[in-house]
């Protein structure tokens, strides 16, 4: 526009004039599934939405936050170039077993109760931020459906608990647990109440699957009054057992049986029990590093069998060997348990094995067996290997596990002997009727309790005959329906 000249002649500047506004489409989030308000069954639950305007990428990049119910830790959701389902949601800056990546807009949420549920949305900059516009963030509602009754059902016995694992009952009736996340070594007297004050208070890390994970009683408990522990710890970060003198209700005279065990932010197993032959079994995971599964010189990917003071028994399958880590290992070939049991009429150790992605497995762990990770999962029918009794895909996260006694007087006579296993992800309680002359063999198998409690974690054989299982907030009596 040319300049404008008033009457004398003096030149005006000319008019300013607005630009129009710039339109920037703004980043949106959209929800695809659930449905808002939709009920869903009880097990793993699939979240799927989309965005417009955003592209969610890799650590460090664009991303997604999402929170579920009060949680105010958000999970991280990423994508992109070698994003899978052990990286791409991530909790605290590690894989976590309460949510899977599925794809690149869609995630699977494990271990739900019966209840309402929300999972707030909101993408986030490179930097963690959460974005401010409103399209930024959406809210789902949805609910978990009660499942049909079982066989069994789950009374509550002592809630309001922090993730109690490794229950374990000592001849006087008392209990004894852990708390994974705290360090704590909790006990709760005969008439099932929580005592105030903790056995023992232990250092320990807990990043991903890290803990207190296992805890077992000494045999000879009511005499020498020893205390087992299985921890991961720091400094540098390693997993060990050890064990205290219980003194008037408090831990004294620690002393380390098991030191330098493989650890890592998952797979660090931790299980630990005395068998009926009086030796200390103790289960390790991969610790993320499937070669040492196959290698019988390392501990990871193990199940060790060793004395009650960490030495080696001189009739270990592996005893002759040079290494002396080797001379511990009782089998070998396995990738992550949370559970293992000793069958009480056959002494037989039933086992309880997490797959990738496929093949969770129940084992009978025998001396010197292999069990093929990662060579082989599930019944492959490979003759260097041997095969689980059962194994699930898609998976189920199993747990806890636990031998019904032939002379119960609590279960059905068509119980007895049976195995119950617990489950993560569906919350779920399964039944395996074991068949042959020496109960090796498998005759069925079904699902007593059809979850809505959650996630399932330890079980321990209470002094009353009956069953009980811990989940991420109590303690439950599993009783016949």
């Amino acid at each position: 526009m040319p300049p404008v000249r008033s009457g004398g002649g003096a030149t005006l500047p000319a008019p300013s004039v607005t630009p129009p506004p710039v339109t920037v489409n703004p980043a949106t989030i959209t929800l695809a599934s659930p449905a808002q308000n939709a009920t869903v069954p009880v097990g793993p639950v699939t979240v799927s939405f989309a965005t417009q305007f955003f592209t969610i990428g890799t650590p460090g990049q664009p991303h997604l936050h999402f929170y579920l119910d009060a949680d105010p830790v958000p999970y991280r959701f990423y994508d992109g170039p070698a994003i899978m389902d052990d990286n791409g949601v991530l909790y605290n800056g590690v894989h976590t077993h309460f949510v899977h990546w599925k794809s690149a807009t869609s995630f699977d949420i494990f271990g739900l109760s019966s209840n309402a549920h929300t999972v707030r949305f909101v993408l986030a900059d490179q930097n963690n931020n959460d974005l401010p516009n409103q399209e930024a963030t959406k809210t789902l509602t949805f609910s978990v459906s009660q499942p049909p009754a079982g066989d069994l059902t789950l009374q509550s016995v002592l809630p309001g608990l922090n993730f109690p694992v490794g229950l374990s009952l000592a001849p006087d009736g008392r209990v004894f647990f852990n708390e994974r996340l705290t360090g704590k070594i909790r006990i709760i007297n005969p008439q099932w109440q929580l005592v105030p004050t903790e056995f023992c208070q232990i250092a320990i890390t807990t990043s991903g699957e890290q803990g207190l994970l296992g805890l077992t009683l000494d045999p000879d408990f009511a005499t020498n009054h020893f205390v087992y522990a299985y921890h991961s710890v720091s400094g540098p970060l390693r997993n060990r057992v050890v064990r205290y003198t219980e003194s008037a209700g408090s831990c004294t005279n620690q002393q380390i049986i098991l030191d330098n065990l493989p650890a890592s932010t998952n797979h660090n197993g931790g299980i630990i029990q005395f068998g009926p032959d009086g030796k200390l079994y103790v289960v390790i995971g991969d610790a993320e590093n499937t070669a040492n599964a196959q290698n019988v010189a390392s501990l990871a990917g193990k199940v060790l069998r060793v004395n009650p003071d960490g030495s080696a028994p001189s009739d270990n399958p592996f005893f002759s060997n040079p290494n002396a880590d080797a001379k511990k290992v009782f089998s070998l070939g396995h990738r992550n348990s949370y559970g293992f049991t000793f069958h009480p009429h056959t002494g037989h150790l039933w086992e309880t094995e997490n797959g990738p992605g496929d093949n969770d497995e129940i084992n009978r762990v025998v001396a010197g067996g292999n069990f093929g990770w990662p060579t082989a999962g599930g019944i492959a029918n490979n003759p260097s290997f041997l095969n689980p009794i059962l194994a699930y895909t898609p998976t189920i996260a199993p747990t806890g596990i636990i031998a019904i006694p032939e002379d119960s007087t609590v279960y059905p006579a068509a119980y007895k002997n049976n195995l119950l296993f617990t489950a993560w992800n569906d919350g779920r309680i399964r039944r395996v009727v074991l068949s042959g002359a020496d109960l090796t063999q498998l005759g069925s198998t079904s699902t007593a309790y059809n979850g809505g409690l959650g996630g399932l974690l330890s079980m321990m054989l209470g002094a009353d005959g009956y069953v009980y299982v811990s989940t991420a907030g109590g303690i439950f009596k599993v009783v016949p329906q």
